[in-house]
């Protein structure tokens, strides 16, 4: 679930077609701001942080961790 993840980032352009993404894949956002937005999988047990340029609307960073990998970062 990993790659299809970060695929679906990587292909989409706008922060809004990132989030349709997410919740086409059954994640849920626990911080939905494009400047630094955060969600979750419980059946995946997955985080993704996404990071958007506020300046240019492009996507500056994101990283796709497990539950186990996130552990006392919350």
């Amino acid at each position: 679930m990993k790659g299809r993840v970060r695929e679906m980032i990587t292909a989409n352009t706008t922060y809004d077609g990132i989030r349709e993404g997410l919740e086409a894949l059954g994640f849920r956002a626990k911080e939905d701001k494009p400047a630094l937005a955060l969600w979750e999988s419980g059946e995946h047990e997955l985080f993704v942080m996404v990071h958007m340029d506020m300046q240019t609307g492009r996507l500056r960073d994101y990283e796709v961790k497990t539950f186990e990998e996130m552990e006392g970062f919350e």
